[in-house]
């Protein structure tokens, strides 16, 4: 006899398949609601008899790979709304849908105003070249080079506005992603340790830098770092929000590169992901970089959308 499905089976969905009076087999899909009845897909309640059960089993949710299951404008919007979130900066200010960010010694992501509403300018709440004018005089009272990040394929009506109006080319980043079932679980080293915290610590700031690291505070996260023979070698962030872990400050110190550290310090920080229960992984790295770009590539890491980052001369 069939052991059937109990009380710690409810509200998962599961299909049953029951031997009717007549010698037939009945097929039931949908959820489980009580140990012998099931809210099927049309909403109508059906009820069994368990001990008439042949077989039955759990239905797997199918999750969406990393970077997929919407359209792509939307995903693009969704990844770049939680690379803000996760690495916030020391000051924000909104105009219309485009978040304005200024922090002191900070990236280009950190320093720069970023379109989040519809096409095809992301609803800045001005029109447009009045809008331009709020962004400069906001980077300029800020004493930072006027700088707006263009998601692309986005927003590609903005950037070619942009060009038009002198703003030259800082720099492009690619938007990666990749699944942590996709990213092997660390085998570490036995000469390399790691060191996980919530705050940067002195080890990890001995590889970023002693003022890196202050606005994201703000932000929970996980700071790791590297070290062999107690000395930090190479360090990362990874922080949380919704469904995706983003990796971001990550360094290896130049003696020890090309010595496969950039890569156990991936896959440790896709094992603390995998610890969270998160399992998509996104990260934005400068297109000039090769070695990174390389490194992310042969990990599995996939381009999601590039941000092109344009400057008032």
């Amino acid at each position: 006899m069939i052991s059937p499905p109990g009380a710690t089976h409810i509200g998962e969905r599961l299909t049953i398949a029951v031997l009717d009076s007549a010698g037939s087999t009945k097929e039931l899909l949908g959820i489980l609601q009580s140990e012998n009845t099931i809210l099927r897909r049309d909403g109508t309640l059906s009820t069994f008899d368990p001990n008439s059960i042949t077989h039955w089993r759990v239905v797997t949710k199918v999750t969406a790979k990393a970077g997929t299951g919407a359209p792509k404008s939307m995903r693009i919007r969704e990844l770049e709304a939680v690379a803000v979130i996760t690495s916030p900066a020391n000051m924000t200010a909104n105009l219309g849908k485009w978040i304005l960010r200024a922090t002191k010694g900070g990236s280009l992501p950190e320093n720069s105003a970023l379109p989040t509403g519809d096409r095809p300018f992301g609803e800045p709440g001005l029109e447009l070249d009045a809008a331009l004018l709020t962004v400069t005089n906001f980077f300029r009272e800020n004493k930072l080079p006027p700088t707006i990040a263009v998601p692309l394929s986005a927003y590609s009506q903005l950037d070619e506005h942009l060009e038009s109006q002198g703003w030259q080319v800082a720099a492009d980043f690619n938007y990666l992603v990749i699944d942590t079932n996709e990213v092997q679980p660390i085998t570490l080293d036995t000469s390399l340790t790691i060191q996980t915290a919530t705050e940067p610590t002195p080890d990890w700031r001995a590889i970023e830098g002693d003022s890196t690291g202050e606005s994201m505070r703000s932000y929970p996260a996980n700071y790791l770092s590297i070290h062999i023979n107690n000395q930090p070698i190479a360090a990362g962030r990874i922080a949380f929000n919704g469904g995706w872990g983003v990796i971001s400050k990550v360094f290896v110190n130049p003696n020890y590169r090309r010595q496969g550290i950039g890569r156990t310090l991936m896959y440790a920080l896709a094992d603390t992901a995998r610890a969270h229960s998160y399992h998509k992984l996104a990260l934005q790295v400068d297109s000039r970089n090769a070695p990174a770009l390389s490194l992310f590539d042969s990990i599995g890491f996939r381009n999601h959308h590039s941000v092109r980052f344009r400057v008032l001369p």
